[in-house]
């Protein structure tokens, strides 16, 4: 499949989501915010290819590293909403990622779908709040989406029923406990920035 073909709608949809995110928000993104995101998505482009090469190398031998490293995709999304606490600028953030990871990823433009359904996820809590609040307990809600989402694509693929019953409690609990984690680290780490003066 061309990056045309797959990059197309993925732009289209992801416009057509922050046009809908917009209307929750009278607030603009203003350039500095645009930049801020390009900067987190061009990031965050950088740590989910190193993790998907980590990846190739640890499931032979470690297989759930597969569901740890997964947890990663919602650190640029999370990074942008808690540092910039702006309207859509996760699933903006997602698809600046989704992008610039798609030269450098075995799974091409697709990468821009993923990209954006986890940035999605993140956001959602947020969304469905009307952008009231800017909590812990929201981005730790949008860790559990994208990890009942993860669930859900392993079971609709055929991968979570033809594991043990062992092996499938274990793929569960990861698949929700990367994801929070790695939103609790995104949180941390957007504060610490915002100390030194970076944020909206």
């Amino acid at each position: 499949m061309s990056v045309r073909h797959v990059a197309a709608p993925a732009i289209d949809a992801a416009t057509t989501v922050l046009r809908v995110i917009r209307r929750a928000s009278r607030k603009p993104l203003t350039t500095r915010v645009l930049l801020s995101c390009a900067a987190i998505g061009a990031a965050g482009a950088v740590l989910l290819t190193v993790a998907n090469l980590t990846a190739k190398l640890l499931i032979p031998v470690f297989p759930p590293s597969a569901y740890i490293l997964a947890g990663l995709w919602a650190v640029p999304a999370t990074l942008a909403l808690a540092l910039l606490r702006r309207p859509g600028v996760g699933v903006l953030t997602g698809l600046i990622a989704g992008l610039a990871m798609t030269p450098f990823s075995p799974q091409g433009a697709s990468v821009i779908l993923a990209a954006l359904w986890w940035a999605a996820a993140c956001e959602l809590p947020f969304l469905i709040t009307r952008y009231r609040r800017w909590t812990l307990l929201l981005h730790v809600c949008g860790g559990i989406v994208a990890g009942l989402a993860s669930i859900a694509v392993s079971a609709a693929t055929g991968v979570l029923p033809t594991l043990g019953f062992s092996a499938q409690v274990l793929t569960v609990a990861l698949s929700i406990a990367a994801p929070v984690l790695a939103a609790i680290a995104g949180v941390a780490l957007a504060r610490r920035l915002r100390r030194t003066g970076v944020g909206g």
